[in-house]
C-alpha cells in the first residue's frame, strides 16, 4: 500500500452514480489513471439505465427510498460483481475505523480476522492484553455470529464492521472451536486497541527474535528500532516471525524487506495491462546477519511480500507452512462523502517473477503445527537452523 493521490473527475450526475469510486484516494496501491470523457460517451447508455431505474424506484416503488441509499447500493451491488473477495465499499463510519486501523490504534475487541479457504470467519490471533485475549478467545475460533447475526456469507470486512463500535459498548461473538461441541459465547465490552507493531527478545545463544504483527503505518521505524537494540545486544542472528501477520501497507514492506536487501526489486507491480513496475529497496541494508523467517498459512499479503523477497535473494531460510496466497494490491479511493472504496488494481510477483497468489510462498523447510506438543516446533526449528547457520553448516541459496 502506498500512500500516492488518485485523482478524477466528473460533472455529469448520472455519471457518478456509477463511477464515484475514481473521485479521489490514497495508499494501497498504484496511481489510478484518470478516466477520459470518451470513455463516459462510450458507455453512457449503461449510465442512461442506472439512472432510468432510479427515476423508476422513485416514482413508482412503494415506500420512499433515499437518493444515498440507493446510490450507496449501485456502488455496492458493482463491486460485489466483480466477485473479488478483496474489493469492498465502506460507509463514512466505516472507513473512517479502517483508515484508524493502519494508524495502528482502533476500538474494537482485539482480534485478527480472515476468511478460511471455506470463506468461514476465522481468529487469526487475539492481540494480547484486549478483551478478546483476556476472554479466552483463541486462534483458529470460528466466529459464527456477531450479536445476533449469523456470519454465513459475511466477509472479513463486514464483520469487522460489526465487531467495532463505540468504546465502552458490548459486542457479543460466537465461536465455534475445534474438539470442543458445544457453541462458545464471548460477551465483550470495546476498547481502544493499540496494536503492538513488534515483540522483541534475546533467546538461547545469542539468536534475536523479532514478531511482527502486521504492517501498519508505524511498522518499518518500530522494527527498526527492535532490530538495533537487538544488535547492541550483541546477537549472533535473528529470527523474523510472519506468523499470524494479515499483510498491511505495501511501502512498509518494501521498508521492512529492505532492512536486509541492499538493492534491487522487492516486488513487482503487475497492472491490469500487463506492465510491470518494481518497488525497489530503499537502502541502508544490513547485508550480514544470518536470518530465518517464520511463516504460516495466515501470513498473507505484506508478508508474503517480504518473505517472498527475502528467499528471491537468497538472503534468508524461510522456515513453517506454506502462507496464505493473497499477491493482489489494493488501492483505497476516499469518495466525496466520507465513504471509501477498496479496490482491486494490481497482482504483484516476487522480486524473480514468481505468482504466488493462491498458491502462496513454500517454506525451504516445512514445519506443521503440532497442537499436541509443549513446545513451539516451528520456533524450536528455526532456532536450530539459525545455529547452523552461525556456525557455517548450513548456507543461504537464492531462489531457482
Amino acid at each position: 500500500m502506498d500512500r500516492r493521490i488518485l485523482i478524477a473527475t466528473s460533472s455529469i450526475l448520472a455519471v457518478l452514480v456509477l463511477l464515484l469510486i475514481f473521485v479521489g484516494g490514497m495508499f494501497l496501491g498504484r496511481e489510478l489513471e484518470v478516466l477520459r470523457a470518451e470513455k463516459f460517451a462510450q458507455e453512457l447508455p449503461s449510465v442512461q439505465k442506472v439512472q432510468e431505474v432510479l427515476q423508476i424506484i422513485d416514482h413508482a416503488y412503494v415506500d420512499n427510498v433515499s437518493d444515498k441509499k440507493l446510490i450507496d447500493g449501485a456502488v455496492k451491488g458493482m463491486l460485489e460483481a466483480l466477485d473479488d473477495p478483496y474489493t469492498h465499499y465502506l460507509d463514512a463510519k466505516h472507513f473512517d475505523m479502517f483508515k484508524e486501523h493502519t494508524t495502528g490504534h482502533f476500538v474494537g475487541v482485539g482480534i485478527i480476522i480472515s476468511e478460511s479457504k471455506n470463506k468461514e470467519l476465522i481468529v487469526v490471533s487475539p492481540i494480547k492484553g484486549t478483551p478478546a485475549d483476556e476472554a479466552g478467545i483463541k486462534e483458529n475460533d470460528v466466529i459464527t455470529k456477531i450479536d445476533d447475526k449469523p456470519t454465513k456469507g459475511m466477509n472479513s470486512d463486514q464483520a469487522v464492521r460489526l465487531i467495532r463500535g463505540k468504546r465502552g459498548t458490548k459486542v457479543t461473538l460466537t465461536m465455534r472451536r475445534e474438539n470442543v461441541k458445544e457453541p462458545l459465547v464471548f460477551s465483550l465490552i470495546r476498547d481502544k486497541i493499540t496494536i503492538p507493531n513488534v515483540d522483541s527478545k534475546v533467546l538461547e545463544s545469542n539468536i534475536g527474535y523479532l514478531h511482527l504483527h502486521e504492517f501498519n503505518g508505524r511498522t518499518g521505524k518500530d522494527l527498526r528500532e527492535h532490530y538495533n537494540k537487538l544488535k547492541s545486544n550483541g546477537v549472533k542472528g535473528v529470527i523474523l516471525d510472519l506468523r499470524n501477520n494479515p499483510g498491511g501497507i505495501l511501502e512498509e514492506a518494501v521498508g521492512v524487506a529492505s532492512m536486509w536487501i541492499p538493492s534491487g526489486p522487492i516486488v513487482k507491480i503487475k497492472s491490469r495491462t500487463g506492465e510491470i513496475k518494481s518497488e525497489n529497496a530503499v537502502g541502508g541494508a544490513d547485508k550480514d546477519m544470518p536470518l530465518v523467517v517464520l511463516v504460516n498459512k495466515h501470513s498473507a499479503s505484506a508478508s508474503e511480500i517480504v518473505s517472498g523477497a527475502l528467499q528471491d535473494y537468497g538472503r534468508a531460510i524461510i522456515v513453517g507452512e506454506t502462507t496464505f496466497g493473497k499477491a493482489s494490491v489494493q488501492t483505497v479511493v476516499d469518495l466525496p462523502d466520507g465513504s471509501g472504496i477498496l479496490l482491486t488494481t494490481d497482482k504483484y510477483l516476487t522480486p524473480k517473477g514468481r505468482m504466488i497468489h493462491k498458491t502462496g510462498v513454500k517454506p525451504d523447510i516445512k514445519v506443521e503445527v503440532d497442537s499436541k506438543a509443549k513446545d513451539d516446533v516451528q520456533q524450536k526449528k528455526a532456532i536450530e537452523v539459525l545455529q547452523e547457520l552461525i556456525s557455517g553448516k548450513r548456507k543461504l541459496k537464492a531462489a531457482a
